[in-house]
């Protein structure tokens, strides 16, 4: 899959092209069943199918509370696209003069560089300045330029809607199996790895350590995971928080790879949550400590389908 800067694109360089338009900072459900409408349709006309996408996300943009980073990397996010079978992923990046276009102006200058034939939108879907366009504009301007419409009504699990807002409630309460289900795959945190105090290793238990700056959309405790680098996969307990114990003040993220022991330095993560064990607590001993973190590993084993 193609990951092309969207103001890059000079028009004549695509020509019958189906689209649709989305953050899918979550590539759930929901999005991926936009995706596979936009692909089926494509397929049927003879199209190219493209999903356009905006980095920094406009609630990142646009964030000065909690919950306003991503569900997902932008990294992650083009994974789950690709596989969803889309030949490119345009990027535009997302300022305030973008946020402030008039949806008419939007249209008009895609139309001029992707010659769209295409467009597939989900159920709540508004594009413009204030959001100022909905269904039935986007019906009315694609009817008037030759852009057939396709509208993705809502997918629901249960009794309710497929929404990145009720993936984040349920991973603030730390419901991973859940939120899992609504995303399609488990989530996903990545970072660098760093050196950190080395207290895992002495205890007999070294820890990957990663860099994590950002805020957190997930409690703190200890989780069973997967831990991914290379095409590599490893399975984990990983301990997210302040280390009552040791008095820290700092966010952690430390990954105890489970039958590993190479250094991992300066190398990239993926931490592949698959459920939280249990809170995070202080207790009265390093020795308390470590008999608990073994019963973590035990349990981390048994959730991951491990003897």
């Amino acid at each position: 899959m193609r990951v092309i800067q969207y103001e890059k694109i000079q028009p004549g360089k695509f020509s019958r092209t189906a689209f649709t338009i989305g953050a899918f900072d979550g590539v759930h459900l929901g999005h991926r069943e936009v995706f596979r409408t936009l692909v089926s349709e494509a397929k049927k006309r003879s199209l190219k199918p493209m999903a356009i996408t905006f980095q920094p996300l406009p609630r990142e943009y646009f964030g000065k509370k909690k919950g306003a980073i991503a569900i997902l990397s932008f990294e992650e996010r083009k994974r789950r696209m690709e596989s969803c079978g889309l030949s490119a992923v345009l990027v535009i990046h997302f300022s305030k003069a973008l946020a402030e276009q008039a949806a008419a102006s939007f249209m008009d200058d895609l139309r001029k560089r992707l010659d769209p034939k295409l467009l597939v939108i989900g159920h709540d879907f508004r594009i413009g300045r204030g959001k100022e366009a909905g269904e039935d504009w986007i019906r009315n301007y694609c009817e008037k330029n030759g852009i057939a419409l396709k509208v993705v009504r809502a997918v629901k699990a249960g009794m309710e809607i497929v929404s990145s807002s009720r993936i984040r409630a349920l991973l603030k309460e730390g419901k991973l199996p859940e939120a899992t289900k609504l995303l399609g795959e488990p989530y996903q945190l990545e970072g660098t790895v760093v050196s950190g105090h080395h207290r895992g290793k002495s205890m007999g238990f070294a820890t990957a350590n990663l860099v994590w700056k950002k805020e957190l959309l997930i409690p703190t405790g200890i989780y069973a995971a997967w831990a991914g680098f290379d095409r590599s996969r490893c399975p984990a307990a990983v301990n997210i928080g302040f280390s009552p114990t040791f008095g820290e003040r700092q966010l952690g993220i430390e990954a105890h790879l489970l039958g590993f022991s190479k250094e991992l330095y300066g190398r990239n993560l993926r931490l592949t949550l698959v459920k939280r064990l249990r809170d995070e607590i202080k207790f009265p001993s390093v020795a308390a400590l470590v008999e608990q973190i073994r019963k973590d590993i035990e349990q981390a084993k048994s959730v991951l389908g491990l003897k």
